[in-house]
């Protein structure tokens, strides 16, 4: 999907010379989904295979406390990204940058701001060729719906399938020496509301337990926290030490997942992509059941 919508256009622009696409591009693209499931990541691979340039904005690129400066900083990014075209625009928290505007709002100048960044997402000024404005969020329901229509492609970004969890194990622990009694499968099977973050950090902690029980094994009953301490730096070889099945039993209960399946907000994320998703509305089959992952669990048997 982001190859098509984000990396074609880059990589052969020749393609794009002729027709409606000479005149018009997608907009944007909005990433959302779950924390921890590589938003931010994707969005740095799509602009590394692409070859185009990559240009962050943050919170703090934007706001100012000063009246007007916010409208300036806009100009000046779109005015950056237009020279170093061609450039994805990355907008990380989106929802932070250009949340729904109310008319509540004592002040005006978040309003003005996001006023002033439309206009120049639209090109009035200048020609936006060659520029992408890529956004993530985990709240896309807080977004304002003018922000949404300039964001025509809504991509979810879901929990990893089982397949996706065993591939992010063995990219973490590649480096790793592992026990033969390790079995990852079996991990995967007790990571099942897991991300991708969760699974790095569940790593760690796995290593960290190793090399902790090392330690400990190597070191006398009666020895000092120095003593400890010094038999920690005469380690030289910390890769030497093998990684069992106990110390990942140890590190699941020291690392949970940050999400579970009742929490709120992931049922507001399904919703929201049945609505205005790239994976739902009227093509989406009625009796699929949505699974964790980006493909829809099987139907049930009667």
């Amino acid at each position: 999907m982001l190859q098509t919508l984000v990396t074609l256009p880059l990589l052969r622009p020749d393609l794009f010379q002729t027709g409606i696409l000479a005149k018009h591009s997608i907009a944007g693209v909005l990433l959302f989904g779950p924390p921890g499931t590589g938003k931010t990541m994707l969005a740095k691979a799509a602009a590394k295979s692409s070859g185009a340039n990559f240009m962050s904005v943050s919170l703090s690129d934007i706001f100012d406390k000063y009246v007007g400066e916010g409208e300036k900083n806009v100009r000046a990014i779109f005015t950056l990204a237009r020279k170093l075209a061609p450039c994805i625009v990355f907008l990380d928290e989106v929802d932070a940058l250009f949340g729904t505007r109310r008319s509540s709002e004592t002040s005006s100048s978040k309003r003005e701001i996001i006023n002033e960044f439309m206009t120049e997402w639209d090109g009035l000024t200048s020609s936006n060729k060659s520029i992408t404005i890529l956004g993530a969020t985990n709240r896309p329901f807080d977004l304002d719906d003018a922000i949404l229509r300039r964001m025509p492609r809504r991509v979810l970004i879901d929990l990893p399938t089982p397949a996706q969890r065993l591939a992010i194990l063995k990219s973490h622990l590649k480096d790793d020496i592992l026990s033969p009694t390790l079995s990852l499968d079996s991990i995967v099977e007790k990571t099942p509301l897991y991300s991708g973050s969760d699974l790095k950090n569940l790593c760690i902690a796995a290593s960290l337990t190793s090399v902790k029980e090392h330690i400990l094994r190597t070191s006398l009953p009666t020895s000092s926290t120095s003593e400890i301490l010094s038999k920690m730096n005469e380690i030289e070889d910390w890769n030497t030490i093998p990684t069992t099945a106990g110390h990942f039993e140890q590190a699941l209960k020291e690392v949970p997942p940050s999400l579970t399946d009742e929490m709120q907000t992931l049922v507001e994320l399904r919703k929201w992509d049945e609505m205005y998703g790239d994976g739902g509305g009227k093509g989406k089959k009625k009796n699929a059941k949505a699974g964790w992952g980006f493909t829809p669990a099987p139907p049930l048997k009667k």
